[in-house]
C-alpha cells in the first residue's frame, strides 16, 4: 500500500510496479483504492500542510486513515511517501518503507516557512530521524538524500537509492519542432536553444542572469547566426528580457514563451541548456527523456541523472565563455546533436522507465516484509483489496 499525500505523484511508480507483477494500491487523504480508480476519477487533491505546527495534527489524521483502511491486514507492505504518513505508520507497524525525497526541515525552508531554522525545525529533524531508524527500509532518489540518511544513522543495508520513474508519455514524445518554427517566425534551418526559465520573482532579481544569457547568445551567434534562444518567462521577467534584448539588438534572436508551454518547448528545441538556477534536475531529466540534446552544468543534481554524461554535454556552471563555446559546438553539429539526444533517451529508457524502476522495489519490499513482527514471512497470498475513493 502506497500511503501518499497526492496520488498523482506516485502513479508513474505504481504503473511500473503493476508491470513488474506487484499488486499496489493507494491510500491518500481523499480515499483509498486501486491506481486505476484514482486515474479514472481524476480528482483534484488538496495540498499537504507546509507548516511544521500543522504537521503533528496531520500525523494523527494519517493514523486514522491507516486504521480506517485496515492497512495492517489489507497490505503486506506499507510504503509511506511523506513524513506524516511515515511517522503514523512506524509508530503502529513494522515492515514500513519510508520514501525520503527531501528532509522535513528542507521542505519547510523551500516553502519560505519562517519555522525552517527554528527550534521547531530542529525537533522535526529529530522526529524524522526516529522515522528513518524505525523504518524497515528507506528509499531515496538522489545521492544527497542518501548522504543525509547515513548522517542520521540509517543502516546502509536498509537504504536503497532508486531513481524516480519517468512518465511513459514523456518517453514517447514526438518532436514538435514545426510548432516552434511557426510561433517564432523562424526559418526551417534555425537552431533553437531553450533556456528553461529563471527562478527570480522580479525582473530586478534576475537582471544579472538575463545579461549573462544575452552575452551567451552574442557569443553563440558569432559562429551560428541562425540561432534563436527560446526562454520560458512571464510577467516582469518577460518584459525585462525584451528590454535587454532590444538594447543589445538581439530581439529577433529570442522567443519568449510562458512557463505553461514548457512541455511543448522541451519537445521542440534542438538544444536545452540547464544551469544550476533552472529548477534542479527535473528539467534536465525531462529534456533527456524527450530526446533533446542537453547542455548541463556539471553539478551533483545533474550527475544524479547521468553519472557518466550519457546524452549530455557538461559545462562549468555560470561560466559564460564555457557555455557559449559548447552551445556553439552543438549548434554547428546537427549529427552530433541527434546522437546525443538519442543516447539520452536510451539512457532514460534503460534506467528511468516505469517498468525498470518498479522492478527495483522487489529487493526493498522483500527486506521490509522479512522484518514484519508476528507475521507469516512466507510468500504472501493474493488478497481482495477494498476499493473506496472519497467524494
Amino acid at each position: 500500500m502506497h500511503a501518499t499525500e497526492l496520488a498523482r505523484e506516485v502513479l508513474p511508480l505504481v504503473e511500473g510496479q503493476l508491470a513488474a507483477g506487484m499488486r499496489p494500491f493507494l491510500l491518500t487523504p481523499s480515499g483509498f483504492g486501486t491506481p486505476s480508480t484514482f486515474q479514472e476519477n481524476n480528482k483534484r487533491e488538496g495540498t499537504p500542510p507546509v507548516s511544521l505546527l500543522e504537521t503533528w495534527n496531520h500525523v494523527r489524521e494519517w493514523r486514522k486513515l491507516l486504521n480506517d483502511s485496515a492497512a495492517e491486514t489489507s497490505a503486506e507492505i506499507i510504503h509511506t511517501h511523506s513524513f506524516s504518513a511515515g511517522m503514523a505508520a512506524v509508530r503502529a507497524s513494522t515492515g514500513v518503507v519510508y520514501h525520503l525525497r527531501q528532509t522535513v526541515e528542507k521542505r519547510a525552508a523551500a516553502a519560505g516557512n519562517s519555522e525552517a531554522h527554528s527550534w521547531l525545525a530542529r525537533s522535526f529533524r529529530v522526529a524524522e530521524q526516529f522515522v528513518l531508524i524505525r523504518a524497515a527500509a528507506v528509499v531515496v532518489n538522489h545521492h544527497a538524500a542518501r548522504v543525509a540518511c547515513l548522517e542520521r544513522g540509517v543502516n546502509a543495508a536498509n537504504l536503497f537509492l532508486i531513481p524516480e520513474p519517468i512518465e511513459s508519455g514523456v518517453l514517447e514524445t514526438i518532436s514538435e519542432r514545426s510548432w516552434l518554427v511557426q510561433i517564432s517566425s523562424a526559418g526551417p534551418d534555425t537552431v533553437f536553444v531553450l533556456i528553461p526559465g529563471l527562478p527570480a520573482s522580479s525582473a530586478w532579481e534576475c537582471r544579472d542572469a538575463l545579461l549573462r544569457w544575452m552575452r551567451v547568445l552574442v557569443n553563440v551567434r558569432r559562429e551560428n547566426p541562425d540561432v534563436k534562444f527560446v526562454v520560458l518567462a512571464e510577467g516582469a521577467v518577460s518584459e525585462a528580457l525584451h528590454q535587454i534584448a532590444s538594447a543589445c539588438n538581439l530581439l529577433t534572436s529570442i522567443c519568449v514563451l510562458p512557463s505553461a508551454l514548457r512541455g511543448k518547448a522541451l519537445s521542440s528545441a534542438d538544444i536545452v541548456i540547464c544551469d544550476r538556477e533552472h529548477g534542479g534536475a527535473a528539467i534536465a531529466l525531462e529534456a533527456l527523456a524527450r530526446g533533446r540534446a542537453l547542455l548541463a552544468a556539471d553539478v551533483e543534481e545533474h550527475r544524479d541523472i547521468t553519472a557518466d554524461g550519457r546524452g549530455c554535454l557538461w559545462f562549468r556552471t555560470g561560466d559564460v565563455g564555457d557555455i557559449a563555446q559548447r552551445a556553439s559546438f552543438l549548434a554547428s553539429n546537427a549529427q552530433f546533436r541527434r546522437a546525443l539526444a538519442s543516447a539520452g533517451r536510451e539512457h532514460c529508457l534503460a534506467t528511468r522507465s516505469a517498468e525498470v524502476v518498479g522492478a527495483q522495489y522487489d529487493a526493498v519490499y522483500r527486506l521490509a516484509f522479512g522484518k514484519r513482527k508476528g507475521r507469516d514471512t512466507s510468500t504472501p497470498r493474493p488478497q481482495l483489496i477494498p476499493l473506496q475513493v472519497g467524494s
